[in-house]
């Protein structure tokens, strides 16, 4: 069963051909491998690449607590009902949070289609805080995330790399620091 709407606007992402089921171009060829960058959205509603060693914005979401929104930016792939998983490992204890969902890729123009900013569904939002399982604080502190796509068709593509968890909003950065500590106890009021 395909996604719904979500991340499919923009045009057609050219170099592709073919449409989907969803009604959107395929994004370059999706005969080759799946080519996969990493995406953080911060507290502005932007997303921008990460790599090995990346600061990574930890946010108030809708429902509370702190997550990362972590998305992709990809090509070589069906654009639709596409499954992104993000995993956050701790390394020192090896506890893991996870968060995944089908989205579609909105297009780029370039071959290319991304988690669409204005649409949080399309990330992975990998819920960091409470802190009531990590050995460690969560934020200033290197943690593995990986994040895989799946398309359709069942092709994958995953990347993993260290990371380091920051509070992401300075308004917010003393709940955020409170919550997001070693121990932290649901309930605990944090100043």
């Amino acid at each position: 069963d395909d996604a719904g709407d979500q991340g499919s606007g923009g045009q057609n992402g050219g170099g592709g051909g073919g449409s989907s089921s969803c009604g959107l171009a395929a994004l370059g060829d999706p005969t080759q491998p799946i080519e996969l960058q990493v995406t953080a959205r911060g507290a502005d509603l932007v997303s921008e690449e990460i790599g090995e060693g990346a600061q990574v914005p930890m946010i108030l979401p809708p429902q509370g607590g702190r997550v990362m929104f972590i998305g992709a930016r990809a090509t070589n792939i069906e654009p639709c009902a596409v499954e992104i998983s993000g995993t956050l490992r701790d390394l020192s204890n090896g506890e893991v949070r996870v968060d995944g969902r089908k989205m579609n890729l909105k297009a780029t123009g370039d071959g290319w289609g991304t988690s669409t900013d204005t649409d949080i569904s399309t990330f992975a939002m990998i819920p960091t805080c409470p802190n009531q399982w990590a050995a460690t604080d969560v934020f200033g502190t290197t943690f593995e995330l990986e994040l895989t796509l799946t398309a359709k068709n069942g092709q994958k593509a995953s990347k993993k790399m260290s990371i380091v968890p920051v509070c992401g909003e300075p308004a917010n950065e003393a709940e955020c620091k409170c919550q997001c500590t070693k121990g932290y106890t649901l309930g605990k009021t944090c100043n």
